[in-house]
């Protein structure tokens, strides 16, 4: 019989992590089973979610929510700067040993143990930490808490091929939506001025206008594979898509802009450039219909391999320029958020077809950039969308997300 704490045993328990589940609780029982097997004093796990932490401890054989451990911030630190996993001395124990957990588009968290007075960590049991910080953030289980984690390759995939099928669907539509443009342009001066022929042939010339603007979208989404990394200036793209958005704007919004003189161009020349920044301003502007304010912001940031691995999309290690969009709306519902990185045409809106956020994705992907969609900070309201891209001087070699896309709902 194998006892209790021993690595034997603890291995043993490795295999529970994968357990197929939708229960939003079964981490919890998880942790509590581990802590279990592998006779820990108090073990837990802190991650983000939805902007807050959560935050689980387990002592006494109970799952309970309690405050992180003291020793978090620096042990982030240390993890995100490479170190597999750190060790802090705590009284009444033989130390507290944390390993990153890092779910795929997410904010990197951590799981943690203290081993009991007089068993001292060995280098096996720091390996096996380790290894179950990595089954951790893989298990169906956290995906049932977090919600579904997406799956990069698969939805590049997917994007690819609707963007070839929207390609030849837009061709023919415009063809079609001419037609009707010109003909409604010919018969005009046919009949009487003010007439309701007249008011009737009016709709129709502006019903086959919104449907330019639509296979103008689905010709965006084709496109937005092809790789353009001539050298491109964020201010002066954000400045022409405001000039673009402002005659919509809603009373009393407000357009905020933090954007340094000094700002690097970036590898994604001014088209494709405009079309991400332009669809992402034009989201955080319809997100506060009775005004408020809308704030962008940039700033040169240096990533590192789990600085990478938060975003979604190809973002690879070295300086980058980070774009930060924000606005003051209600923000986007929880459950809501999940889907808009799982189905690729997901979206909120009555009058829009999931394809704005589903082509700045791509794009993004295209030219080794990322994506992340977050809500705003508390005390505050609405949402936070970061995006990263690599500096026209430094295109990365390397890649921490395998080569890919991933969004949604524009």
């Amino acid at each position: 019989m194998v006892a209790t704490g021993s690595l034997t045993t603890a291995l043993g328990f490795l295999p529970n992590w994968w357990r197929e589940t939708t229960d939003a609780k079964a981490l919890d029982a998880l942790l509590l089973g581990w802590q279990q097997a592998c006779g820990w004093k108090t073990c837990g796990v802190v991650l983000s979610q939805e902007g807050a932490r959560w935050v689980r401890t387990v002592e006494v054989g109970q799952c309970l929510e309690a405050s992180p451990p003291p020793e978090l911030p620096d042990a982030l630190r240390r993890l995100k700067n490479g170190e597999a996993t750190v060790l802090y001395s705590i009284p009444d124990s033989s130390g507290r040993v944390f390993a990153p957990v890092q779910p795929l588009g997410r904010s990197p968290g951590v799981v943690w143990a203290d081993k009991r007075l007089g068993e001292p960590w060995t280098d096996n049991e720091r390996v096996y930490m380790a290894v179950t910080a990595q089954m951790i953030e893989r298990s169906p289980a956290l995906t049932a808490l977090l919600g579904a984690v997406v799956d990069p390759e698969r939805l590049q995939q997917r994007l690819g091929d609707a963007a070839v099928i929207c390609g030849r669907l837009a061709h023919d539509f415009d063809n079609l939506l001419q037609g009707v443009i010109g003909f409604a342009d010919l018969t005009a001066p046919l009949v009487t001025p003010g007439s309701q022929a007249a008011g009737f042939i009016a709709e129709i010339g502006k019903i086959g206008q919104r449907g330019i603007q639509f296979t103008q979208q689905l010709h965006q989404l084709s496109r937005s594979g092809q790789v353009k990394p001539n050298p491109g200036s964020v201010p002066l793209a954000i400045a022409k898509e405001e000039a673009r958005l402002k005659p919509i704007l809603p009373p009393g919004l407000r357009i905020e802009k933090d954007l340094p003189n000094t700002l690097p161009a970036v590898a994604m020349e001014a088209t494709p450039l405009q079309t991400v920044l332009g669809h992402l301003l034009e989201n955080a502007v319809e997100a506060c219909p009775q005004g408020g304010v809308v704030r962008v912001s940039a700033k040169s940031v240096e990533l590192t391999e789990a600085d990478a691995r938060v975003y979604l999309g190809r973002v690879g290690v070295g300086t980058h320029l980070q774009v930060v969009i924000t606005d003051s709306g209600v923000g986007i519902k929880p459950e809501l958020r999940r889907r808009l990185f799982v189905e690729p045409f997901f979206t909120t809106k009555v009058r829009h077809r999931g394809l704005g956020l589903a082509i700045a994705y791509r794009v993004l992907c295209s030219h080794r950039g990322g994506i992340l969609l977050d809500s705003v900070p508390a005390p505050g309201s609405g949402t936070q969308v970061r995006v990263v891209l690599p500096l026209a001087a430094i295109r990365p070699p390397n890649v921490a997300n395998s080569p890919i896309a991933t969004a949604v709902g524009g």
